[in-house]
């Protein structure tokens, strides 16, 4: 798969600054970057649409293979699995809503790991990861088992969301 990344609203060095920037956090976990490296190498596209707007904040709007991933988001779609409730929860009260942004990036690849399970070659994953073995993967593990192994890595320092915002 070749990850696109696209933008209506930002310009494509800033879209493209902004996935890197939030997987570069994410990455941090073993499994994310296993899952990313494992999304960037099927022949199948996937495209990441990295959005501003407002008025899409907290909403889904990703369909017809085009993930949309809005960087003002500031609520986590998975607060209901506990090592995710347990990472935005330790991250400081001035960085969670920018944290929160960059899992929401993290839940549609989960999601797009889940839906795409069957053309995914997980066959061959690490043993560290068993479950990934399994014929109806989950997106909620793939998070949980991430949010865990990001427990002891440090937060991101800066918060180039609001740079990049404030440029538009």
């Amino acid at each position: 798969m070749t990850i696109r990344i696209t933008s209506q609203s930002l310009s494509d060095y800033d879209a493209q600054l902004a996935y890197k920037t939030a997987t570069a956090y994410l990455c941090q976990s073993d499994l994310a970057s296993y899952l990313i490296d494992q999304l960037e190498h099927q022949h199948l596209k996937l495209t990441v649409e990295v959005s501003s707007d407002p008025a899409t904040a907290n909403k889904d709007t990703s369909n017809n293979g085009a993930i949309v991933w809005n960087l003002r988001s500031d609520l986590s779609p998975s607060t209901n699995v506990p090592a995710v409730a347990a990472l935005l929860s330790s991250a400081p009260a001035a960085k969670q809503p920018y944290v929160a942004s960059q899992w929401g990036l993290m839940h549609l690849l989960a999601l797009a790991c889940q839906q795409l399970n069957e053309q995914l070659n997980f066959r061959d994953a690490d043993a560290t990861w068993p479950w990934l073995d399994e014929k109806a993967l989950s997106a909620a593990d793939i998070e949980q088992a991430v949010a865990s192994e990001l427990a002891d890595k440090p937060m991101p320092v800066k918060q180039d969301w609001n740079r990049l915002l404030n440029r538009e």
